[in-house]
């Protein structure tokens, strides 16, 4: 990211305790960027952050990554959230990045539940529209405004027994491209990051040790976000960035 005027820059980071989101959030702050995160309790968020860092990197990081009580999953919560970090940066979000989603358990089409459906569309796609709606507002007033989703492979080329994930990942390729078109007047790029198997502790869990070598690490997908925001990526929209490691 530019270092002009970057102190003032502020990002809501969804999913920000996550694996990934966490790397995101302080690769932000080391620029000086200011970070919000929407957590569902701020012991979460305090555990997170107090102990994923040195103590001097924890002291500093602290002080640029701030988080308020939010239900992701609830537009309602999601619209107080962004009012609240409006409202504290006097009018200004500069930057949303989308890393909250899951994956679910293979059933095929004849065997899916339609409230597990639900529940995946909530998870993966409801999230970043909920939040990018409202920070779309805000960025279009300020004609300023960099927002990146995290996709999938599976939402351009769809996996058996995987529709309700790859179904709701489509969606968010579909809403980053729409925004590129709708908003690209306002000076807003909408992109989406699609990493392979990002290597969490989560997914070494069930992977082997040559899996692993194969993935990408949370550091890498951080990278090719914080490129999508900064002043280099001004030309880059509506593009789906493919960050695959050696997968």
């Amino acid at each position: 990211m530019s270092e002009k005027n970057i102190k003032d820059k502020v990002a809501i980071v969804t999913g920000g305790t996550g694996a990934l989101g966490r790397v995101v959030a302080h690769k932000l702050a080391e620029q000086g960027i200011k970070v919000y995160i929407p957590t569902l309790t701020m012991d979460e968020f305090n555990h997170v952050f107090d102990n994923s860092s040195t103590a001097d990197e924890g002291e500093f990081k602290l002080r640029k990554i701030f988080a308020f009580d939010c239900n992701a999953f609830d537009e309602n919560s999601v619209k107080d959230f962004v009012d609240s970090v409006e409202i504290q940066e006097k009018g200004s979000i500069d930057y949303l990045v989308n890393t909250v989603g899951g994956i679910h358990a293979p059933v095929n089409i004849a065997d899916l539940d339609t409230a597990a459906f639900d529940k995946m569309f909530t998870f993966n796609f409801k999230s970043t529209f909920f939040f990018t709606r409202e920070c779309l507002k805000i960025m279009k007033r300020n004609n300023f405004g960099r927002i990146v989703s995290i996709g999938a492979i599976a939402g351009m080329k769809p996996e058996a027994a995987r529709f309700p994930y790859s179904y709701s990942k489509a969606g968010v390729n579909w809403l980053m491209d729409t925004i590129s078109e709708e908003y690209k007047d306002y000076n807003i790029r909408a992109n989406t990051v699609m990493p392979s198997i990002i290597d969490t502790p989560a997914n070494r869990e069930w992977g082997s040790e040559d899996d692993i070598k194969k993935w990408v690490k949370p550091e890498e997908v951080a990278d090719a976000i914080s490129y999508l925001s900064s002043d280099k990526g001004n030309s880059i929209r509506s593009s789906i960035i493919k960050v695959f490691g050696n997968y």
